[in-house]
């Protein structure tokens, strides 16, 4: 038998093979999944109970729950299914995003690198441990900007169709994927090394395809009795509040936020340019969120390859991935605009892309050490970089969510089956099945709930400042008595307290 011939092993393979071993690892891991978690999970049951039509009704996309509910089939429970079906997509990324890397340089120390990038890459994996469907959206976002290169480059009709449907799917886990369906043809309009009317024909093709792919799902939706209007008003709904606050608050809204920020006096002068210091104040938030996004690291590699001019793109090749870029920032900035606030992972697309060039950087640093008489230093330094960015990546130093699961082991031995339970911690009301629309739960309880409660109920309160306030009143104080706290009375980030009558 011949030995195995090491060089000859795709590094994208051996990549995949890498993370999806971290993955399933991550299941060995028992702690409390992300809030999020518990909606897609609600949904999941609905599928399987009620069917698609309520698992909609109760949230519209609908996608990454039915594949939760379709997996759990398998024999898994959801959870189980939601970390196995998010360990595919990782996988996914993971290939199409050292598949881009390898038509940009194709030499096997890059390949070698950007494996290491992508896999050891923090903000990345610091989100292994959720389950959200945004995973799943960057995978065939990025899957489909590979076939749009491929197909930018040789114009083969497989890539066109790929780029496509990878989109497609894309847009069910997040709609906007649509968007990119959209502008990203546009690239090719810009291709140079093409005669005018060849640019148009391709473009024509591209966007025939966008336009054949928008019917045929509004034709699929209707076929399972889903109006395409109805889930665009359930989205927009979701926003409305936000959309009005932003583009046509009362002058009620005006004059409180203009004094709130410039002060009484000055608000009569400053006031009437609210409008221009939101937006450029969120626009600052934005790119800093953005830049931040990156990580420290990685971010200041960017900054060294862009000051020594070691990051070089052919244009066949930064055009689509510059359409992303600013269709994305785009995205975001909308995003931030209406509600005001920006989580890391809707930046996330656009942090993967730019990382996309950290391999081309790390090379040239390592061709310029082999030229060095610090080049031991040097590698040492370059091997301490990426053992940070795994000690980062897969070490927590965030607060033990232990606690949970010991409160909810002390509400299953201290109640019976008729007593109920009022929380506002998702994963005790999951995980203790005294709550239905454990999904439905909210972080700030109300003196009105507490006095709705039944006599004997328990109040399970993760402890944080407004709840701590909350328990102190009097009015409130009266109607409840001390049962434990965890991880300790001490300690208290959740405390059980028993309703009774004052």
């Amino acid at each position: 038998m011949s030995k195995l011939n090491w060089q000859s092993i795709d590094t994208r393979l051996l990549a995949v093979v890498v993370s999806l071993a971290v993955s399933l690892l991550i299941l060995l891991v028992e702690d409390a999944p992300n809030d999020d978690a518990y909606a897609y999970i609600r949904t999941a049951e609905i599928v399987l109970n009620d069917g698609i039509g309520a698992a909609i009704q109760h949230y519209a996309w609908v996608s990454y729950s039915l594949l939760i509910a379709l997996v759990s089939q398998l024999g898994f429970d959801l959870l189980t299914s939601a970390y196995l079906i998010n360990s595919l997509f990782f996988a996914l990324l993971v290939y199409s995003f050292l598949s881009i890397v390898r038509l940009i340089n194709d030499s096997k120390l890059v390949g070698i690198l950007a494996a290491l990038c992508i896999l050891l890459y923090p903000q990345l994996n610091e989100f292994r441990f959720d389950v959200i469907r945004d995973v799943g959206y960057w995978a065939l976002s990025i899957f489909a900007l590979w076939q749009f290169l491929l197909y930018f480059n040789f114009h083969r009709n497989k890539n066109l169709i790929a780029f496509g449907i990878g989109l497609l799917l894309a847009s069910s886990f997040r709609p906007e994927a649509i968007i990119y369906l959209i502008a990203t043809p546009f690239a090719l309009l810009l291709d140079k090394s093409l005669e005018v009317d060849n640019r148009r024909r391709y473009f024509a093709k591209a966007m025939g395809l966008a336009a054949g792919i928008l019917a045929f799902s509004f034709v699929v939706l209707a076929l399972m009795g889903t109006s395409i209007t109805a889930l665009l008003t359930d989205f927009v709904s979701v926003y409305e509040p936000f959309i009005n606050s932003t583009f046509n608050p009362s002058e009620a809204d005006s004059s409180a936020l203009s004094t709130a920020i410039f002060g009484e006096h000055a608000a009569s002068y400053s006031g009437p340019y609210i409008s221009l210091f939101l937006f450029t104040g969120l626009l600052a938030i934005l790119i800093v969120k953005l830049f931040s996004g990156i990580g420290g690291p990685f971010f200041w590699l960017l900054v060294y390859g862009g000051f020594k001019r070691s990051i070089k793109l052919e244009r066949n090749l930064y055009l689509p991935i510059m359409f992303f870029l600013v269709t994305n920032v785009a995205i975001v900035f909308m995003f931030i605009l209406v509600t005001r606030y920006i989580s890391s992972r809707y930046a996330m697309l656009f942090c993967l892309l730019l990382v996309l060039l950290v391999p081309m950087v790390i090379a040239n640093i390592i061709q310029q050490l082999d030229r060095s008489t610090l080049k031991n230093v040097g590698m040492r330094v370059i091997i301490l970089f990426f053992g940070y960015c795994a000690f980062d990546s897969f070490i927590s130093f965030g607060q033990s969510k232990t606690f949970v699961f010991d409160s909810v082991n002390w509400i299953a031995t201290q109640t019976n089956n008729e007593s109920g339970l009022l929380t506002n911690n998702h994963a005790v009301a999951y995980y203790s099945g005294k709550v239905d629309d454990y999904d439905q739960v909210i972080r700030f309880l109300t003196e009105s709930e507490i006095r709705n409660s039944n006599p004997d109920d328990l109040i399970a309160i993760e402890m944080h400042f407004e709840m701590s306030e909350l328990v102190e009143r009097p009015e409130v104080k009266s109607l409840l008595e001390f049962q434990t706290a965890f991880p300790s009375v001490d300690d208290q980030q959740l405390a059980i307290y028993r309703r009774v009558n004052p």
